[in-house]
């Protein structure tokens, strides 16, 4: 993030680059887990019943890869919500500040309060995103049954 934040200068983009670069990883490999756990017999039970490649992809590989893909996104908001706070490093606010001052300062309370709000954030994000990710695929079974 410092290196990208040098060569472009004083803004809010290189935080965003660098946390969207941070971001990817962990969705493109949980994306390509889920496209390839599908199971070939359902594929070709699609491909029997006449869909085309598209609608396979649309109708029965992304349905049944989505649980593993909002894993991924679920991993990637935690990554991200918690390495944000080194965008206080480069002069930029949020709950790193507490941090960045508070080792500054050698006030390791503020510190530990700083990390402590961090890491119960990006707790409450995720417990949150996985009870969206119940309420989604649970809903779904739930209507494919009937």
């Amino acid at each position: 993030m410092t290196l990208v934040f040098l060569a472009s200068g004083l803004s809010m983009w290189p935080v965003y680059v660098s946390l969207v670069a941070l971001a990817i990883p962990s969705i493109v490999t949980n994306t390509y887990a889920g496209m390839a756990a599908v199971d070939p017999e359902v594929k070709d039970a699609a491909r029997g019943q006449g869909m085309t490649g598209t609608q396979m992809l649309v109708r029965v590989e992304v349905p049944l890869a989505l649980p593993l893909v909002m894993t991924g996104v679920r991993l990637a908001v935690v990554q991200v919500v918690a390495t944000a706070t080194i965008a206080a490093y480069v002069s930029f606010g949020g709950l790193g500040r507490y941090v960045f001052d508070g080792l500054a300062q050698r006030d390791l309370v503020q510190v530990l309060g700083g990390a402590v709000l961090v890491g119960a954030m990006a707790v409450v994000i995720d417990l949150a995103l996985a009870g969206l990710q119940r309420f989604l695929f649970r809903h779904r079974a739930a209507a494919a049954a009937h």
